[in-house]
């Protein structure tokens, strides 16, 4: 079947077809033919000498595409094997056990912190036994010394820190920060229909989960102008800029804590600490500002990317089974969270009539 260019190239120079004419209509076509023969196997990368006869170029150059095409197939079922073979034959990806560990720790130190905190604060000291009395007075002194004093703040931005750490071993944050905002969302409503039922004001706003939350979303954000940085003063460009970011928000947040925001706009409540009888109403039971603790999650999710290039442990050598309490926990934070505050509001709620006659 002829093609529409060569129809009209040859209707055009060859109009009559007498028997004179046929042989040059059929020496046209191969012309034709021949050139975009030319081209195709110059696109494959073969060199064509011009001084083949043509009955010999044709021939040679089957054979050349024939030899081409196979040589395609061959190297593409070749490739497609070893992506298998590989498939197969490498390892299970481990988990960065250390990264586990410290999520571990810190999510079993906020459980232990929230479970003497709401036994102080949620029961009033109302316990009739003895046995309860004594778990309240504990948790009295255990909030007013200095052993909360000094760990409180410290674990609490070790785990927004290796919460920024973490993002180096996700492969889609954006999700990330989508599930965890819904996770936020699903607290403070949750502390909304607590409220309600027991006519106490417990709503969650603002705490570790919604700076985790936002600090995830932000940083998917930060992740997609890092990749558009090709060049390298690009790099050095957005490294000055996000160190200059960081310090800022630290800078920031340590100087509203000393002296707080005044601030009666309650949309900017959740950035830094405001005093005022709104912000403490703002605060409730639970709460966290942004700043600096935005800071703290940079430093981390920057450390992650410097530390964790091929997202290996970087203690080989250290055998992480003896560890397996503690890392499973790190791996489950969120759900042992949620579960840790409904554990202990049936403890104390549906359970402390029943309970204190211990």
């Amino acid at each position: 079947m002829l093609s529409r260019s060569e129809k009209l190239c040859l209707s055009d120079c060859y109009p009559q077809t007498t028997a004179k004419k046929t042989s040059r209509v059929i020496d046209k076509l191969f012309v034709i033919r021949y050139n975009k023969f030319v081209s195709l196997v110059k696109t494959l990368g073969v060199k064509i000498s011009y001084g083949l006869k043509p009955k010999l170029m044709k021939k040679e150059s089957e054979t050349i595409c024939i030899d081409k095409t196979q040589e395609l197939d061959q190297s593409k079922t070749a490739s497609a094997n070893a992506e298998f073979t590989k498939e197969i034959s490498a390892p299970p990806k481990k988990r960065v056990w250390e990264v586990d560990f410290l999520r571990g720790i810190m999510i079993l130190f906020v459980v232990w912190d929230h479970t003497l905190n709401d036994v102080r604060v949620d029961a009033g000291g109302n316990y009739k036994t003895a046995l309860f009395q004594a778990i309240y007075d504990f948790s009295c002194r255990y909030s007013s010394g200095n052993l909360r004093a000094v760990c409180q703040p410290a674990f609490v931005i070790m785990f927004i820190f290796t919460a920024g750490l973490s993002c180096s071993f996700s492969s889609d944050n954006f999700k990330r920060a989508l599930k965890l905002m819904a996770v936020s969302v699903f607290l403070t409503l949750g502390g909304f229909v607590v409220s309600v039922v027991l006519k106490r004001h417990m709503i969650v706003y603002f705490n570790v989960i919604h700076v985790i939350a936002l600090s995830a979303f932000l940083w998917s954000v930060i992740e997609f102008f890092l990749k558009k940085c090709k060049k390298n003063w690009q790099k050095n460009v957005f490294g000055l800029t996000m160190t200059a970011v960081t310090l800022t928000v630290l800078i920031v947040g340590a100087c509203a804590k000393r002296e707080p925001w005044t601030d009666d706009n309650s949309h900017w409540f959740f950035l830094a600490q405001h005093v005022g009888e709104d912000y403490n109403r703002f605060m409730s039971m639970d709460y966290r500002t942004f700043f600096p603790d935005f800071g703290w999650f940079l430093i981390g999710a920057f450390l992650g990317k410097a530390l964790y290039k091929d997202k290996r442990t970087l203690f080989e050598s250290v055998n992480p089974k003896y560890l397996t309490p503690v890392t499973v926990c790190g791996r489950k934070t969120l759900l042992i969270y949620f579960v840790s505050k409904i554990v202990t509001f049936g403890f104390i709620y549906l359970f402390h009539g029943i309970l204190d006659w211990l």
